[in-house]
Protein backbone atom coordinates (compact mmCIF):
# COMPACT_ATOMS: atom_id res chain seq x y z
CA UNK A 1 0.00 0.00 0.00
CA UNK A 2 2.87 2.53 0.46
CA UNK A 3 2.91 2.92 -3.53
CA UNK A 4 -0.41 3.73 -3.58
CA UNK A 5 -0.54 7.20 -2.97
CA UNK A 6 2.53 9.35 -2.79
CA UNK A 7 1.58 13.67 -3.74
CA UNK A 8 4.66 13.87 -5.42
CA UNK A 9 3.62 11.40 -8.07
CA UNK A 10 -0.39 11.79 -7.83
CA UNK A 11 -2.16 14.85 -7.52
CA UNK A 12 -3.69 14.84 -3.83
CA UNK A 13 -7.11 17.33 -4.95
CA UNK A 14 -8.13 14.58 -7.58
CA UNK A 15 -10.61 12.24 -6.13
CA UNK A 16 -10.32 8.01 -6.06
CA UNK A 17 -14.08 7.93 -6.64
CA UNK A 18 -15.06 9.72 -10.05
CA UNK A 19 -18.32 9.59 -9.84
CA UNK A 20 -18.80 11.42 -6.70
CA UNK A 21 -16.28 14.74 -8.22
CA UNK A 22 -17.58 18.02 -8.77
CA UNK A 23 -16.72 20.75 -11.18
CA UNK A 24 -15.71 24.35 -9.89
CA UNK A 25 -18.65 26.00 -9.93
CA UNK A 26 -20.54 23.45 -7.54
CA UNK A 27 -16.63 24.15 -5.84
CA UNK A 28 -17.87 27.77 -5.31
CA UNK A 29 -20.77 27.65 -4.57
CA UNK A 30 -20.13 25.15 -1.45
CA UNK A 31 -17.70 27.43 -0.42
CA UNK A 32 -19.45 30.47 -0.67
CA UNK A 33 -21.69 28.97 1.24
CA UNK A 34 -21.23 27.32 3.99
CA UNK A 35 -19.21 29.63 6.86
CA UNK A 36 -17.15 27.27 9.13
CA UNK A 37 -14.42 24.66 7.87
CA UNK A 38 -10.88 23.69 9.28
CA UNK A 39 -7.39 24.50 8.34
CA UNK A 40 -4.79 21.95 8.74
CA UNK A 41 -0.92 23.28 9.02
CA UNK A 42 2.29 21.43 10.00
CA UNK A 43 5.33 22.52 12.09
CA UNK A 44 8.69 21.77 11.85
CA UNK A 45 10.82 21.70 15.01
CA UNK A 46 14.59 22.36 15.08
CA UNK A 47 15.49 18.73 15.48
CA UNK A 48 13.46 17.76 12.13
CA UNK A 49 10.55 16.45 14.01
CA UNK A 50 6.37 17.49 12.12
CA UNK A 51 3.63 18.35 14.64
CA UNK A 52 0.46 18.55 12.52
CA UNK A 53 -1.97 20.53 13.83
CA UNK A 54 -6.09 21.28 12.57
CA UNK A 55 -7.90 24.35 13.60
CA UNK A 56 -11.65 24.93 12.80
CA UNK A 57 -13.07 28.78 12.10
CA UNK A 58 -14.87 30.62 10.55
CA UNK A 59 -13.69 31.53 7.20
CA UNK A 60 -14.46 33.33 3.67
CA UNK A 61 -13.89 32.74 -0.12
CA UNK A 62 -12.93 35.66 -2.12
CA UNK A 63 -13.49 34.74 -5.80
CA UNK A 64 -11.42 37.97 -6.95
CA UNK A 65 -8.86 36.74 -5.37
CA UNK A 66 -9.20 32.98 -5.26
CA UNK A 67 -8.33 32.72 -1.72
CA UNK A 68 -9.70 31.98 1.65
CA UNK A 69 -9.46 34.74 4.35
CA UNK A 70 -10.01 33.41 8.56
CA UNK A 71 -8.72 34.74 11.64
CA UNK A 72 -7.44 33.95 15.30
CA UNK A 73 -5.69 35.03 17.98
CA UNK A 74 -2.78 37.41 17.14
CA UNK A 75 -0.32 34.70 18.92
CA UNK A 76 -0.79 30.89 19.20
CA UNK A 77 -0.31 27.74 16.77
CA UNK A 78 -1.82 29.07 13.62
CA UNK A 79 -0.07 32.08 13.49
CA UNK A 80 3.42 29.99 14.40
CA UNK A 81 2.80 27.13 11.46
CA UNK A 82 1.52 29.85 9.02
CA UNK A 83 4.67 32.09 9.86
CA UNK A 84 7.51 29.39 9.68
CA UNK A 85 8.27 30.47 5.85
CA UNK A 86 6.80 32.32 2.90
CA UNK A 87 4.26 30.25 1.60
CA UNK A 88 3.73 27.62 3.84
CA UNK A 89 1.60 24.70 2.84
CA UNK A 90 -2.14 24.39 4.13
CA UNK A 91 -4.96 22.26 3.31
CA UNK A 92 -8.37 23.77 4.16
CA UNK A 93 -11.88 21.38 4.56
CA UNK A 94 -15.62 22.61 4.79
CA UNK A 95 -18.61 19.43 4.53
CA UNK A 96 -21.93 19.90 4.45
CA UNK A 97 -23.43 16.70 6.28
CA UNK A 98 -27.20 15.26 6.16
CA UNK A 99 -28.31 12.18 7.49
CA UNK A 100 -26.92 9.03 8.36
CA UNK A 101 -27.24 5.73 6.18
CA UNK A 102 -27.68 2.66 7.76
CA UNK A 103 -27.08 -0.50 6.27
CA UNK A 104 -27.06 -4.46 7.10
CA UNK A 105 -23.30 -4.55 6.13
CA UNK A 106 -20.88 -2.28 8.54
CA UNK A 107 -18.95 -1.48 5.35
CA UNK A 108 -21.96 0.43 3.76
CA UNK A 109 -22.87 2.37 6.51
CA UNK A 110 -22.64 5.57 5.22
CA UNK A 111 -23.47 9.45 5.48
CA UNK A 112 -24.67 12.17 3.25
CA UNK A 113 -21.87 14.73 2.31
CA UNK A 114 -20.88 17.55 0.15
CA UNK A 115 -17.35 18.45 0.58
CA UNK A 116 -14.61 20.48 -0.76
CA UNK A 117 -10.59 20.53 0.18
CA UNK A 118 -8.12 23.04 -0.84
CA UNK A 119 -4.57 23.28 -0.93
CA UNK A 120 -2.88 26.11 -1.00
CA UNK A 121 -0.15 28.09 0.44
CA UNK A 122 -1.02 30.26 3.75
CA UNK A 123 0.21 34.29 4.97
CA UNK A 124 -0.39 36.26 7.76
CA UNK A 125 -1.59 39.68 6.04
CA UNK A 126 -0.76 42.99 7.13
CA UNK A 127 -2.57 46.01 7.63
CA UNK A 128 -5.18 47.10 5.00
CA UNK A 129 -5.09 43.74 3.49
CA UNK A 130 -5.89 42.24 6.85
CA UNK A 131 -8.63 45.04 7.47
CA UNK A 132 -10.39 44.40 4.16
CA UNK A 133 -10.38 40.38 4.92
CA UNK A 134 -11.85 40.66 8.34
CA UNK A 135 -14.25 43.06 6.77
CA UNK A 136 -15.05 40.36 4.13
CA UNK A 137 -15.26 37.44 6.31
CA UNK A 138 -17.86 39.43 8.79
CA UNK A 139 -19.83 40.26 6.49
CA UNK A 140 -20.02 36.62 4.33
CA UNK A 141 -20.10 34.86 7.84
CA UNK A 142 -22.88 37.20 8.93
CA UNK A 143 -25.05 37.77 5.41
CA UNK A 144 -26.39 41.44 5.53
CA UNK A 145 -24.67 43.15 8.29
CA UNK A 146 -21.95 45.86 7.52
CA UNK A 147 -18.99 46.57 8.78
CA UNK A 148 -18.81 50.90 9.69
CA UNK A 149 -22.89 50.22 9.50
CA UNK A 150 -24.31 48.25 11.86
CA UNK A 151 -21.00 47.74 13.95
CA UNK A 152 -18.29 50.12 14.14
CA UNK A 153 -15.45 50.39 12.00
CA UNK A 154 -12.84 47.97 12.49
CA UNK A 155 -9.51 49.75 14.15
CA UNK A 156 -6.08 49.55 14.19
CA UNK A 157 -6.32 48.35 17.82
CA UNK A 158 -8.72 45.50 16.42
CA UNK A 159 -6.50 44.58 13.99
CA UNK A 160 -3.14 44.18 16.42
CA UNK A 161 -5.11 42.00 18.90
CA UNK A 162 -5.88 39.24 16.02
CA UNK A 163 -4.25 37.91 13.05
CA UNK A 164 -5.64 37.51 9.85
CA UNK A 165 -4.50 34.98 6.93
CA UNK A 166 -5.78 34.74 3.14
CA UNK A 167 -4.94 31.40 1.75
CA UNK A 168 -3.76 31.28 -1.77
CA UNK A 169 -5.68 28.21 -4.00
CA UNK A 170 -3.79 26.22 -5.99
CA UNK A 171 -5.47 23.30 -6.11
CA UNK A 172 -9.20 22.09 -5.12
CA UNK A 173 -11.10 19.22 -5.15
CA UNK A 174 -14.89 18.75 -4.47
CA UNK A 175 -17.40 15.53 -3.87
CA UNK A 176 -20.44 14.63 -3.46
CA UNK A 177 -22.43 11.79 -2.03
CA UNK A 178 -26.12 12.77 -1.07
CA UNK A 179 -27.53 9.09 -1.82
CA UNK A 180 -31.13 8.47 -0.50
CA UNK A 181 -29.81 5.48 1.32
CA UNK A 182 -26.70 3.01 1.82
CA UNK A 183 -26.58 -0.19 -0.25
CA UNK A 184 -27.32 -3.96 2.00
CA UNK A 185 -26.14 -6.70 1.67
CA UNK A 186 -27.96 -9.88 0.40
CA UNK A 187 -27.74 -12.45 2.44
CA UNK A 188 -27.96 -11.24 5.84
CA UNK A 189 -31.31 -9.78 7.09
CA UNK A 190 -32.61 -6.73 6.24
CA UNK A 191 -32.51 -3.97 9.68
CA UNK A 192 -35.48 -4.02 11.57
CA UNK A 193 -37.65 -1.00 11.14
CA UNK A 194 -36.99 1.62 13.95
CA UNK A 195 -32.74 1.28 12.43
CA UNK A 196 -33.46 0.81 8.93
CA UNK A 197 -35.08 4.45 8.11
CA UNK A 198 -32.01 7.79 7.21
CA UNK A 199 -31.85 9.94 10.30
CA UNK A 200 -30.63 13.70 11.16
CA UNK A 201 -27.97 13.07 14.21
CA UNK A 202 -29.61 13.98 17.40
CA UNK A 203 -33.15 13.43 15.84
CA UNK A 204 -33.38 10.26 18.05
CA UNK A 205 -33.64 10.05 21.69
Amino acid sequence: MTGFYDPAQRDPSVSRRPQNRRDDAWIEALLLRVPLGRVATVYRSGDGRVWPFVTPLAFAYRPESHDLVYHTNVVGRLRANTEQAEGQPATFEVTETGALLPSNSPLELSVQYRSVIVFGTARVLPGEDARAALTTLSERVFPGLRVGTHTRPITDADLARTAVYALSIERWSGKENWADGATQEDGWPELPAHLAAPFVPGSRA
